[in-house]
């Protein structure tokens, strides 16, 4: 992680035991971004659609001090090598890329998010580093389960991942993820309780 002005670089990497297709196709279908970083999804209205050049993600990210809505863009993607989003609105200007390479025993993938105050909130970014780099960490380490329990038996990925991400819809028809409640080993942020 380094600092950029009013803002900050953080770059991340993960292995996970599949194929470049396979992680292709889960990195870009939004209901699996949503497990992952535990985002709320509003739109698109199928959440099973890959994405493509273009497309726009409206979310709400869970862990933040003041909930706020993001709309983010896919600006960039190279089938079998990267994706590339930025958002269009939100407190913070925020570019994250995935790019991910054959290894041995799998792909390894990499997370570069470059996040930018706007305005006067430049003094929030010890705090939202913070939350970034807990949700990236937190978000690959899904990340993996996920993959791991997609890739075992029905029965096996019950086990690994319960009922904790569903699809629900909402009067009028658009989907929405549920974020997952936590990962194995990956402990949940705690707000402390007021008296």
């Amino acid at each position: 992680m380094k600092n950029t002005g009013h803002g900050f670089s953080l770059l991340a990497e993960q292995e996970v035991p599949v194929s470049r297709e396979q992680f292709d196709e889960l990195v870009s279908r939004p209901d699996a971004m949503g497990r992952w970083f535990g985002v709320t999804f509003h739109w698109p209205t199928c959440l099973e659609t890959p994405l493509e050049v273009g497309a726009a993600l409206e979310f709400t990210p869970s862990g933040g001090v003041l909930p706020c809505e993001f709309i983010m863009i896919v600006a960039d993607r190279v089938p079998g090598e990267s994706l590339l989003l930025r958002t269009t609105k939100g407190t913070v200007d925020v570019t994250a890329e995935f790019t991910w390479r054959s290894v041995d025993g799998g792909v390894l993938v990499r997370l570069r998010n470059e996040v930018r105050m706007r305005g006067a909130l430049w003094w929030r970014c010890p705090l939202t580093r913070a939350l970034v780099r807990r949700a990236v960490t937190r978000g690959l380490e899904c990340m993996r389960e996920d993959v791991l329990g997609r890739a075992g038996t029905a029965a096996a990925r019950e086990t690994r991942l319960g009922a904790r991400h569903e699809v629900t819809h909402r009067p009028g028809g658009s989907p929405r993820t549920q974020p997952v409640a936590s990962c194995t080993g990956v402990p949940r942020l705690r707000r402390p309780q007021s008296a």
